[in-house]
C-alpha cells in the first residue's frame, strides 16, 4: 500500500489522477476505508462476514456523494472477496472500485487521503511495508487556496494557518522516514516530468507517457444523488483532465494583503522553513499568535482531535453517526 498524505489543496487530487493513467496503478481518491474498520479489525486472520456487512453499508454512503463515472464502487461483488489478514481484505475491496482510467486488479494501490496524516503509525502497524508520498504546498498558497472557496470549513486565515502548521508538523515527523518520498507541489508545476518520473521509481514502476493523457470530457457533467451538489462536484472535477501548469504557484503574492501575508507567516513559519518555505516579513512570536487568534487555534486543534476520538469509536457507533450525517445531506 501506498499513502499520499498531506493538507488537501496541494495537488493531491490531480497527482491522484496522473497515477490512475498508468497501467499499473489504482489510486483511490478520498474514500479512508482502512482506517474506518482498523481499530476494530487489524488483526483478523481470515474472512469476516461481520466486515464485509459493514463496509457494503459504508460503501453505500460514500458512493451516495460520488459521481459513478469517476469512481464507481462495484458494491455487489464484495462477497466474492478472499483474504487471511486486514491488509489483504482492503486491497481486495480497492481490486473491486472501478476508477476512471484504472479499473480491475493492479501491482499498487495508492489511497490518498489528507486525514491519513495523523495516522502513519496506525498504517504501518496494519502495513510495515508502506510506503508514503508526502505533498507539501507553499502555505500561504494553501491558505489562499481556502479562502477563495467557501465550502471549506472556515475561509478565515488564522483557522487555516494554524491547520497548516500543524499539518507540517506531523509531516515533519517522517520526512526523513524509510519509504517515504517528499514531493513540492511547486515542483511537481514547474516540472511535472521530472517529479512523476520521482514517483514512479520510488513505486518501482516504470514511466509511463500516458499518465499525461486526459479526456477533459470524461470529468464534465458529472452527477451524484443530491441534485444540489451537483455545482459543487463540477467544481471539484473541473480541473482534472487539464493539462499540468504552474498558474496557481507564488499567486499569494499578489493576492493576500500585506497584514494576511505576516499573520500566515508567524505561524506558519518554524515548520514551513523545515520545507523551504522561508518568511519575508519580520514577525511577532508564534505565543502572540496563538493568543491573538485563540479561538481559531482552539477550532483547528478540535477537529484535528476531533479525528482522532471518532478513529476510536467502535465501527457499529462510527456508522451510525456516518448514516446520521449523509441522511442530513441528502434529505
Amino acid at each position: 500500500m501506498i499513502y499520499i498524505i498531506g493538507l488537501g489543496r496541494s495537488g493531491s487530487t490531480l497527482l491522484t489522477a496522473v497515477l490512475n493513467n498508468h497501467s499499473q496503478i489504482k489510486a483511490i481518491p478520498e474514500i479512508p476505508l482502512i482506517l474506518f474498520f482498523a481499530n476494530d479489525y487489524q488483526n483478523i486472520q481470515g474472512k469476516s462476514e461481520t466486515l464485509e456487512i459493514k463496509t457494503k453499508i459504508y460503501l453505500n454512503l460514500i458512493q451516495n456523494i460520488r459521481p459513478k463515472s469517476i469512481i464507481d464502487l462495484n458494491i455487489g461483488q464484495l462477497q466474492n472477496s478472499v483474504y487471511s489478514s486486514y491488509i489483504e481484505y482492503i486491497e481486495k475491496i480497492f481490486e473491486q472500485f472501478n476508477i476512471i482510467n484504472s479499473r480491475g486488479s493492479k501491482k499498487i494501490y495508492v489511497d490518498k487521503n489528507p486525514q491519513y496524516t495523523f495516522y502513519t503509525n496506525e498504517l504501518k502497524k496494519i502495513d510495515p511495508n508502506a510506503k508514503f508520498i508526502l505533498l507539501v504546498r507553499d502555505y500561504r498558497d494553501n491558505v489562499l487556496s481556502r479562502m477563495e472557496k467557501p465550502h471549506n470549513k472556515t475561509v478565515n486565515p488564522a483557522y487555516n494557518a494554524f491547520r497548516n502548521r500543524f499539518y507540517f508538523k506531523e509531516l515533519s515527523k517522517v520526512m526523513y522516514m524509510k519509504n517515504s518520498l517528499l514531493i513540492h507541489y511547486e515542483n511537481l508545476a514547474n516540472e511535472p516530468l521530472v517529479e512523476i518520473n520521482r514517483i514512479c521509481e520510488f513505486l518501482n514502476v516504470p514511466f509511463e507517457n500516458q499518465m499525461f493523457e486526459f479526456d477533459q470530457s470524461q470529468f464534465a457533467n458529472l452527477e451524484v444523488k443530491k441534485s444540489d451538489m451537483n455545482e459543487f462536484i463540477n467544481k471539484h472535477f473541473s480541473n482534472l483532465g487539464k493539462p499540468i501548469t504552474n498558474s496557481a504557484v507564488g499567486k499569494w503574492k499578489v493576492k493576500l494583503a500585506e497584514k494576511d501575508i505576516q499573520l500566515i507567516e508567524g505561524i506558519c513559519n518554524k515548520y514551513g522553513k523545515l520545507f523551504k518555505y522561508d518568511p519575508t516579513l519580520k514577525l511577532n512570536s508564534y505565543l502572540w499568535y496563538v493568543l491573538r487568534y485563540f479561538p481559531y487555534y482552539l477550532l483547528a486543534k478540535w477537529h484535528i482531535a476531533k479525528d482522532r476520538l471518532i478513529y476510536y469509536f467502535p465501527s457499529s457507533i462510527k456508522l451510525r453517526r456516518l448514516k446520521a450525517i449523509y441522511n442530513k445531506i441528502l434529505n
